[in-house]
């Protein structure tokens, strides 16, 4: 019978070498399992765990983007292969010659060779946080600790695919009135730079005297054109001064404090927030995460820096003994429903499912007012366009009307 080398982990998240004979691979796998560990690897003596020769980078067709789809590809099939008896470090390396992203794939065999090593998946994770957020190493923490990592993943994958559609659903309501902004702009600035000079040209020629309006938008053309150049610079300066500048606490936090009060777009931001900070309280609680572990990843989660703090204060004072729903009601940036339901949790022992019925009622809110945002926006972004392009329009003919009055 042949001989198996195996790495497993135990319900204490210790690593565990060993050799068995057995007739099958699957008779092995059954038995580890059924003595509650988790496969690392497994091979048969005298075979090697071949890597793939070929480099990642020759394999056509991957971009070195990472976007939400490719991580919610991910937690899919570790959680599908890991449930059909898949050893860890096979699925990962299966997962990174099928994910389109070169640089989760560059990730994915790192982590491999470090679980090889004898790190835990948690602490390879940890190891690439640009890829891989708190979020994600805490619940494949709790996944190794409980041995059901299989379960979580397919929970994470649940989590991230709904993350994925709502995104979606946000940013197709968003494309058209992004649209209507840009061909707005667009025709702005064809007629400042382009057609001004004819007109100017024209009357010129024929010595007419320009109205007010007419000598206001000249002169806005004037600006246009003699500094044309600088002006795309200032863009582009501003650009690459924010891409650098970006990860500064201090305007990140300035930027933060901003976007909450933003007229009309500071509500939807602060649901976005809201929406997000309960969706991902429920995703670790239900995971198994302790509240004050939940709420400090929650906190790096979120996304706005102010919200963060107060998130990280409602921790630390959880942490000392206080109830999470008194320490939310405290805080009074946050919506009287998310104490009051973390009170209900608290008393019925059933926080995780609390959690859930308040992000399912902020996602629904947040999805209302985008739908109602957009309605109006569609409208008055039409009345906007009519009204300048009307008025350049009618600042243009004035002249002319005065040059047919003349003669």
């Amino acid at each position: 019978m042949p001989k198996f080398n195996y790495v497993v982990k135990n319900k204490e998240a210790k690593t565990i070498k060993g050799q068995e004979i057995v007739s099958s691979k699957e008779e092995l796998i059954s038995r580890l399992r059924g003595r509650g560990l988790y496969i690392i690897s497994l091979a048969q003596e005298g075979e090697k765990d071949k890597k793939n020769q070929d480099s990642l980078r020759k394999i056509k067709g991957k971009r070195n983007s990472l976007k939400l789809q490719d991580l919610t590809f991910l937690a899919q099939n570790l959680a599908t292969m890991l449930s059909s008896g898949v050893t860890l470090l096979r699925s990962l390396r299966l997962v990174s010659y099928q994910t389109e992203s070169l640089r989760l794939a560059n990730v994915l065999e790192k982590c491999s060779d470090d679980i090889r090593d004898g790190l835990s998946f948690a602490k390879a994770v940890k190891k690439n946080p640009k890829v891989f957020s708190k979020f994600w190493a805490g619940v494949i923490e709790v996944g190794e600790a409980s041995g059901n990592l299989p379960f979580v993943l397919d929970k994470l994958a649940d989590y991230l695919e709904m993350r994925q559609e709502f995104e979606r659903k946000i940013k197709g309501a968003l494309t058209y009135p992004v649209i209507l902004m840009i061909v707005a702009a667009g025709a702005v600035f064809v007629f400042f730079k382009f057609l001004f000079p004819k007109f100017r040209e024209l009357f010129t020629q024929f010595e007419i005297e320009l109205p007010v309006p007419t000598k206001i938008l000249f002169a806005i053309s004037d600006f246009v054109e003699t500094y044309f150049l600088l002006i795309i610079l200032g863009f582009v300066g501003l650009g690459i001064a924010f891409y650098f500048l970006k990860d500064d606490p201090r305007l990140k936090r300035a930027l933060d404090r901003i976007a909450l009060k933003l007229p009309m777009l500071g509500k939807l931001f602060f649901l976005v927030y809201v929406e997000r900070l309960t969706s991902t309280i429920y995703i670790l609680l239900d995971s198994g995460l302790p509240v004050v572990y939940s709420l400090e990843i929650t906190a790096s989660s979120v996304g706005n820096s102010v919200i963060e703090e107060k998130v990280l204060a409602v921790s630390q004072n959880v942490k000392n003994g206080s109830a999470i729903s008194e320490e939310f009601s405290k805080q009074e940036i946050f919506p009287v429903l998310v104490a009051e339901m973390a009170k209900i949790g608290e008393e019925t022992g059933t926080m995780p499912d609390v959690f859930k019925r308040v992000s399912l009622h902020y996602r629904k809110d947040l999805s209302s007012k985008v739908d109602q945002l957009v309605a109006i926006f569609e409208p008055v972004m039409i009345i906007i366009m009519g009204v300048v392009i009307g008025a350049i329009v009618i600042s243009l003919f004035m002249p002319l009307f005065k040059l047919a009055t003349l003669s």
